[in-house]
Formats: structure tokens, sequence, C-alpha cells
């Protein structure tokens, strides 16, 4: 699949994705991860018309200027809020269409009188526009459309190449066509069933169909002589009997003689088919024996899941589709399992909520999907270019990854800034709600000699390139203007401590001399000697900041002092009340947000 285009579907006004490769969509909540593998299955999978369409997969807009309750959001705005019937209006029509490139004879014999010449991306070009000798293309869209006469939903896929939409004609996409696609969906569903239609019937098939169906007739036949020798069991035949002469039924059922040996047992129509939807899988783990297979929990059928659908991906070519997927996987299983299904296909689609599956990919592979103001966007990252790139790129993976379905990342300083912050935050509750409550995630410039404030915007350019909205978190001890001019261009907002106040001075506003001396006091679990013993008060302060940077001691030490405060540091929890607030998508105050200066304990001594 080289391109999709999706036109008012279900949440999305219109998409354009151009895709020569594997796709993982991730991103925040409700910004159409889900939408878009339906969208594709739509179009691909046969077996996805087989469900009738929703109203709700139609673009839906408001028709009113005032809804009851409320301002009104004006024509062509995606439905939120609470809004009478009356207001809502579903586009007539929704479109999803895919080209497909690198088909093989086969398929290109399927798809004869249908097929396009396609440029060096993949995208259909006119015959006439074509260099010489380029590949072909096929194009298959699916249409939604609403009757309002008939008042019905009617969806088809047919190709645009050989239709004409606008005056209502369609050259139709058979069912037998698409089926011959190699597309797989991996299914949240049950592994190992032998039904028909299943990934494992479908590898069985492909194998040997004969040994498979001799197979299952020789099941039909002894299930079948097993059900007729069970229903001449005395047993079941005196409880049969019991039963029929009661009231006289068996004398009324049929004009001769009707006893026991006319009563059989077999499974709903006695076909091969009707027993093999009745068998479910068992495993043998541990020395619990034989279990059924959810007895072993949803990670086993997860894992077994994802085997089927690695064996169907051995086809050449083959795309696999896939929704949520890892999140019944462990960690480990999640990134081993969406990198070997990279591996072996030849092209993957998968949308994720998981890190740990978007590690197993390229970052240029990712597509993290937002909503901004009810519209939904998509973005992307190129393929580094320079020195520069590759060393950004380090910090997607360290940073930005684990933060991919938060609309806010906050950019600390680095690891001790992120310590402080993250350690206080976690304390808030239950006066406060954290910050990830108002979707922000806290992440760290770097994680050692790569971090610092000159990094902030080097992580923010990415992180803004990724759709992010990104808000820095600064000290003012000692950073440069050009450096300071740097992130305010980088990033939406930018909170910023008080003048010639670090992390370390921040923690400690607010305090007083005993509070910090009996915090130090419990810094002797790690250190040979407690940094403040024997130092006077009016150097306390600076000597303590010292030690906490240089050891690195900021964590042990922050949550004693809360034990003695029995609060958070107050201008740290000023920080993050602002980081809360700026983090809205509709904040409109300054992009500089300045905490004022609190008192710290005693008086500070040289640094």
């Amino acid at each position: 699949m080289s391109k999709l285009v999706i036109e008012s579907f279900r949440g999305f006004r219109s998409l354009e994705l151009r895709c020569p490769g594997h796709v993982v969509l991730s991103g925040v909540p409700r910004a159409g991860r889900s939408d878009v593998i339906a969208a594709l299955a739509r179009v691909l999978l046969p077996e996805s018309s087989r469900t009738g369409p929703a109203m709700s997969d139609l673009w839906q807009t408001t028709v009113a200027a005032v809804a009851s309750g409320g301002a009104g959001q004006g024509d062509d705005q995606p439905l939120t809020g609470t809004w009478p019937s009356s207001l809502v209006e579903s586009r007539p029509y929704a479109d999803v269409e895919v080209t497909l490139t690198d088909l093989d004879p086969e398929l290109e014999q399927l798809f004869e009188g249908v097929l396009e010449r396609c440029d060096s991306d993949g995208c259909a070009v006119e015959e006439d526009q074509a260099l010489l000798g380029a590949a072909w293309c096929v194009r298959l869209a699916y249409r939604l459309m609403y009757d309002d006469e008939a008042e019905a939903l009617e969806h088809l896929v047919y190709y645009p190449l050989a239709s004409n939409p606008s005056a209502g004609k369609y050259t139709r996409v058979p069912a037998s066509t698409r089926r011959a696609l190699p597309v797989v969906m991996l299914n949240a569903g049950r592994p190992l069933q032998l039904r028909a239609g299943s990934p494992l019937r479908r590898v069985m098939d492909e194998l040997d169909p004969a040994a498979a169906a001799g197979a299952f007739d020789v099941l039909r036949a002894r299930v079948t002589a097993a059900a007729e020798e069970l229903a001449g069991h005395d047993a079941v035949a005196q409880a049969v009997g019991v039963a029929m002469t009661s009231g006289g039924v068996g004398a009324s059922l049929a004009d001769a003689t009707f006893d026991t040996g006319q009563v059989g047992f077999r499974a709903d129509d006695g076909s091969a088919e009707a027993l093999l939807k009745s068998l479910q899988p068992t495993v043998n783990l541990d020395a619990a024996g034989p279990l059924a297979l959810t007895s072993h929990g949803s990670t086993v059928s997860s894992m077994l899941g994802v085997a089927e659908a690695i064996m169907l991906a051995t086809a050449p070519g083959a795309v696999i589709l896939a929704d949520d997927f890892g999140d019944q996987l462990d960690t480990a299983n999640a990134e081993h399992l969406a990198a070997r299904l990279r591996a072996g296909a030849g092209q993957v689609w998968l949308s994720t909520r998981r890190p740990e599956v978007a590690r197993a990919f390229d970052p240029e592979e990712l597509v993290r999907l937002t909503r901004h103001g009810g519209d939904r966007a998509w973005h992307r990252l190129k393929r580094p270019a320079d020195r520069a790139g590759i060393r950004a790129m380090r910090q997607f993976h360290t940073q930005l990854l684990p933060a991919l379905t938060s609309p806010t990342v906050a950019i600390t300083e680095g690891p001790h800034d992120l310590v402080v912050y993250g350690t206080v935050d976690r304390q808030r509750l239950p006066a406060a709600a954290p910050l990830s409550a108002a979707g922000v995630r806290l992440v760290a410039a770097g994680t050692g000699q790569d971090g610092g404030i000159g990094e902030i915007p080097v992580v923010a350019d990415l992180a803004r390139s990724l759709g992010f909205r990104v808000i820095a978190l600064i000290d003012r001890d000692k950073a440069e203007e050009q450096t300071i001019k740097q992130i305010e261009a980088s990033c939406d907002v930018v909170v910023r401590l008080p003048p010639k106040t670090a992390i370390d001075g921040a923690l400690l506003a607010g305090a007083d001399i005993a509070q910090v001396r009996a915090a130090s006091a419990t810094l002797t679990t790690f250190l040979s000697e407690d940094p403040a013993d024997g130092v006077p008060d009016d150097r306390l302060v600076g000597v303590v900041k010292r030690s906490l940077h240089r050891k690195s001691l900021h964590g042990p030490f922050l949550e004693a002092l809360i034990e003695e405060t029995n609060t958070p540091p107050p201008m740290i929890v000023d920080v993050l009340n602002h980081v809360a607030v700026a983090a809205s998508p509709s904040y409109s105050g300054p992009v500089i947000i300045d905490i004022p200066a609190m008192p710290q304990p005693g008086t500070i001594g040289p640094s």
C-alpha cells in the first residue's frame, strides 16, 4: 500500500498518507488509530463488509450556530459536547482509497483493465505522464453512502479508474478478488481455531487442503459413531425413555412406535464444520496438564495469535493489519513480536499504545496522530540527514517514545530536574491531580552528558515535529541569553525559575534551617558523612546544594525534606501548577511564565 486517502470517514474529515514502507500508528486518545485500520479493512478485506455500516461511520457535522446550553461551533465542525439531534448532520458519503503497488504477475493479471502507471512515490499517474517502463499500480476504493429516501446506508468497494461516483456508476471489486490479496488482519480473537476462515485453517488449506479435509472427515465419522454409541448406552437410553413416556409424549409424536432407538445426538447439523466450531485448543504448560488456552491468561493467547499472523506473513508481499497491537502482551514480547512481524511481512500497518511496539520500527515509520480543536492531524519524522539529526534521534528513543500517547511533554534540563519534579508530582494526590491528569509527560533533555539546557531546543523541535504540545522547565542560574531565545522559539510555553535559581535551590525554598539539617542527616545512608555536619547556618544551604548536585542525591533528600515539612516544596508545586494550566490547548496566557522568588532557609553562602 503506497497511498491511503480518507474522506469523511468516522472522525476523519480528510487524511492522505503516502506510505511506501511499514507504518506504526500511535498518538493521543481519539485521534483515529483504530479508524485508520478499520478504513483499510473496509477496502481490502471482504469479511469487513459482512457487518453493516453505522451512521457513526460518516463524518458528523453541526449545522446550527447555537446549541442548547452553549455557544455554537459553526458549520463543518466535529461533533463535540452535547447537541440536540436536530443540529447534527452526517456527510452524505465517506470515501477510503488505497493504492496498491509491487503487484506480482498473478495479481497484475487479476487486475487487468484497471491497472494504472505509477510514479516513483507509488501514486497513480496518467499514462502520458508516466516515465518509460513505469511500474503498474491499482486503486481500490470504499464508499459508504446514505440514502435519504430509503433512510438506509449502502457501502461498496469499486475501481476508481473504471467508475464515475458523481454519476452513480461503479465497477465493483469482486469479493474473490479482494480475497486473493495477501492481506492478513490480526484480530484479538481466540487463536488456534479450526473453523473455516481462521488463520490456522488458512495455513492448513495452503499446505495440503486434501489432507486437512480428510482429517476432518475422519473426526466427523468418529464423533458420529461415538455419539451413536452414547445414545445406545443404558444410562442414556433409560433417561430418554423416561422423558418420552412422561405424559405420553412419545406416543403422540408419531403414528408408528416411537422409542429410544429413534433418538440420537450430533453437533448442530452433523457436519465437520459444526464440530470444528465447538473445538477449542488446550495447552499443556508446566505441571498443570492440558488446560483450555483461555486458562493460561491473555498473554499466552495474544502471543499465539501473533504467531498465526507470522505464519501467514510468509506469503510474498503479505500485508499485516493489526489494531491496538501489544495491549495484552508483556513489554519484551510486545517488542519482539512486532519486530518479527516487521521482518517477515511485505508491509505492516499496526496501531498501538505501547512504546515497546514502536521501538521495533524505524523512527520514520512512526505516524503519530493528534487531535487539536477537534480536528485530527498526523505527524511523521524524516530520516536524519546530518549529525545534529542523529543526535536528536537519540533523544527520540530515550525521551519521546515513552510519551507517544501524551498530548503534551514538559521538558526539564536533565535527570536531576526530572527526579525533583517527578517526585513532587507523584505526591500531589489527593490535594491536587498529577500532571498525567492534564495529559503531560515529564521528560529530560538527555540522561547524562548529552543533557543540559542547551539540549532542550533539540528535544523540543523533535517533539513539535511529532505534534506534541511542548513546555520547557528551565533554571535561571547561568543560561546564556541566546540559549533562552532558542528555547522560547522551540516551545509553546516556557516556565522559568527565579533569577539565579537552579533546581537545587527551588526544592529548598520555603524550608527552614532545622528542616534542611534533618533532611541532610538522612544522606548518611548514601554518604560516609552528613554534608551539613559542622557547617554553620549561613553556609548550610550552599553546601547542601553542592552536595546534592555532585552526588545526585536529589531524590532521597527531597523525600526526607517532605517528611520533615509535611508538604512538598512550594516553588516546585508552583511550577507544576503552571505546567498543568499551560498544557491545555485552550491556554491563552503568557508564553513566558516567571516563577516568583521565595525565601531560602537562612543566608545562602558562596556557591
